[in-house]
C-alpha cells in the first residue's frame, strides 16, 4: 500500500471515528507505571510514532511531558490538535508517514510505538532515544504460520521477532499471546547508558 493510499485509509477511518482508539492502552498505562513513572517523575520528552489521534500523547501531555506525535493521517492530526487547545496542551504535531520522520539521535526518553512496527526503521528508533530512555511497544503479529493477515501498512512480525529488531535494547517486558485469528506483542526496552550501534548490554 502507497503512502497516499494509506493516509486515504486512515482518513476515512478517523473522519467515520474509532472509539477504540480514543482512550489509552491499558498495557500502555501499565507499562509508563511500572517502568517510566519513578524514572521521570517530573516527565520528559516523548515522541508518539504514528500516534493517531493522540490517546497517549494527551495522556503524557496532561502529566508534564512534551511530546511530539508524528501520523500519516492528516484528520487525525487536526482532531488531535483540536482536543489539545481544548485542553490547554502543547503538543509538537507532525502529518507525516513515520518513515519520513527525521530521527535526531539521543533526543527522546520515550518512544511510543503502538501498531505501526516498520522495520527498516527500528534502528532509527534506537538512534533516537537518549540513554535509559525506554520503548513502550505493541502491535500484531502472525501466530499461527498459516494465519491469515492482512494489516494496513507493514508486513506482520513473527513470534519473538521484536527483540531481534531491537537488538541494543535491553527488555523489560515481552509477552505475546494469541488473539482472535492472530496474536499480539507487548514489549518495553531500555537503552543502556553506553548503548552504542550495534552492541547490547545486557
Amino acid at each position: 500500500m502507497t503512502s497516499e493510499h494509506q493516509q486515504s485509509h486512515w482518513d476515512r477511518k478517523y473522519e467515520q471515528g474509532l472509539p477504540s482508539l480514543e482512550r489509552p492502552d491499558p498495557f500502555f498505562i501499565s507499562a509508563f507505571s511500572q517502568f517510566a513513572e519513578h524514572q521521570f517523575p517530573s516527565g520528559g520528552v516523548a515522541l508518539d510514532l504514528a500516534g493517531g489521534i493522540g490517546r497517549h500523547a494527551l495522556w503524557l501531555a496532561m502529566r508534564k511531558w512534551q511530546v511530539t506525535v508524528v501520523d500519516i493521517s492528516e484528520v487525525a492530526i487536526r482532531k488531535l490538535n483540536q482536543r489539545a487547545l481544548q485542553l490547554d496542551l502543547s503538543l509538537d504535531l507532525f502529518v507525516l508517514d513515520a518513515a519520513e520522520y527525521r530521527f535526531e539521535p539521543g533526543q527522546f526518553d520515550l518512544i511510543v510505538l503502538f501498531y505501526h512496527v516498520n522495520r527498516d526503521l527500528c534502528p532509527r528508533i534506537v538512534s533516537a532515544m537518549k540513554p535509559r530512555g525506554l520503548l513502550i511497544c505493541k502491535s500484531s503479529l502472525r501466530w499461527n504460520s498459516n494465519g491469515k493477515f492482512a494489516p494496513s501498512s507493514t508486513s506482520p512480525l513473527e513470534r519473538n521477532e521484536i527483540p531481534q529488531l531491537f537488538p541494543e535494547l535491553r527488555a523489560l517486558y515481552h509477552h505475546e499471546r494469541p488473539v482472535r485469528d492472530r496474536g499480539v506483542v507487548e514489549y518495553v526496552g531500555r537503552k543502556s547508558d553506553a548503548a552504542c550501534e550495534g552492541s547490547m548490554n545486557l
